[in-house]
């Protein structure tokens, strides 16, 4: 089952209609409510992460969301049109350091089984994020 795209412009205010996007796929799914909330605060933080690095900030820009539930798996693609940053770079801290912030490719990587950036665009990256079903 695909559930329609969601577009929303890169404002922190908008998280919550990502959050809904990934509890009706997540609930399509039927994951526990652990396995929802770690994959909805993971998507979150991806939002999070394109405005505060991809789009430096502006709120004005897209972010497009798929969301995609399959026999086997939950599929989310994000796709962003800013800078580019080498997935290389894309890397938690030390979670023994104590400190704000920092962990959201963590969050990421904990929640979802496959975690892929596709760079091959002129502008923008595409995050695409799956969890298998059990």
């Amino acid at each position: 089952m695909t559930i329609p795209p969601l577009t929303i412009k890169s404002h922190p205010r908008h998280l919550a209609e990502v959050r809904e996007l990934v509890r009706r796929a997540a609930a399509e799914a039927a994951l526990d409510e652990q396995t929802t909330f770690n994959l909805m605060l993971a998507v979150d933080e991806a939002c999070a992460n394109i405005i505060r690095h991809a789009y430096a900030g502006d709120t004005s820009q897209d972010i497009v969301i798929h969301a995609s539930v399959s026999n086997d798996a939950v599929e989310f693609r994000l796709r962003d049109f800013g800078r580019q940053v080498d997935p290389e770079c894309m890397k938690s801290r030390d979670l023994e350091e104590v400190r704000p912030g920092g962990l959201g490719c963590f969050f990421i990587r904990h929640a979802f089984d496959e975690v892929k950036y596709n760079t091959h665009f002129t502008t923008g990256t595409e995050l695409h994020l799956l969890k298998r079903r059990q």
